[in-house]
């Protein structure tokens, strides 16, 4: 397959960190760090990654048109995307992060997943779950090998699933294998799931919002990237600004799945 246009495909290597220069934005081969985390509530998400040593690179919120214009790339990209055929992957997901989805019922950021197992690149997280999904042929999720002419990480075996689509979580017994995956600290998984995806979530959405840019998001980053406690204001402003711009996100999303 490929029926995509540049835009999409550079997009798609963007996300996957194959990236060239030093452009404070697209020059950032982690910026997926910032972006899966501006699907998740609050700053839960954020205090994570940098508790884990991550950078939160303030350039990728900086300017929201270009923001705006990598994600609809990127839904692009997913809406010309079906799986030629039924296959079993793979995730290690930080249990927090974990609990979150559970609780929605969806996914809830882009959601990177491996056909060659539960990768030990992945288990640089603090609690962590094993989550092995069972995809249906004719999905909407990006097989990175199949698309991009070079894959720079051809080891990751990458499927990619989209945010917004609903999730049938089963729980399952650990495996003295499994237990044998440990997290940074080296504790062993906290739970084990099999999940099944299924079709985009239903929401009540608004197409006009707007969204203007928000440097109180950058200073949250500057204060968590320094290893302290953001001003409480900014905290509430930028958690506000995450949830037009995820209701933005879910709509463009939309669009593409119709």
């Amino acid at each position: 397959m490929n029926n995509l246009s540049e835009k999409e495909i550079n997009a798609l290597k963007f996300y996957i960190g194959d990236v060239e220069g030093n452009h404070p934005f697209y020059g950032d081969g982690k910026a997926y760090v910032v972006l899966n985390s501006l699907f998740f509530p609050d700053i839960h998400s954020e205090k994570m990654r940098a508790a884990e040593g991550k950078y939160l690179n303030p350039a990728i919120i900086a300017e929201v048109p270009r923001l705006l214009d990598f994600f609809n790339s990127i839904f692009s990209v997913f809406g010309k995307s079906l799986l030629k055929q039924s296959c079993t992957a793979y995730r290690v997901e930080r249990m927090a992060d974990f609990e979150i989805c559970r609780s929605l019922g969806r996914t809830v950021s882009l959601t990177s997943t491996s056909t060659a197992g539960f990768l030990d690149a992945y288990r640089d997280r603090r609690g962590i779950a094993l989550m092995k999904f069972d995809l249906s042929e004719g999905s909407h999720v990006i097989n990175v090998a199949e698309i991009l002419d070079f894959y720079a990480k051809p080891e990751e075996a990458e499927i990619l699933l989209p945010p917004f689509v609903t999730l049938d979580i089963r729980d399952i017994k650990l495996t003295d294998e499994q237990r044998c995956i440990t997290d940074c600290d080296g504790n062993q998984p906290i739970t084990s799931v099999e999940v099944n995806i299924g079709d985009i979530c239903d929401d009540v959405n608004n197409e006009n919002i707007h969204i203007s840019d928000c440097d109180a998001g950058i200073r949250v980053y500057d204060a968590l990237n320094c290893g302290e406690i953001p001003d409480i204001e900014d905290i509430s402003e930028y958690s506000q600004w995450k949830k037009s711009l995820q209701r933005k996100l879910y709509y463009i999303f939309r669009q593409y799945m119709l």
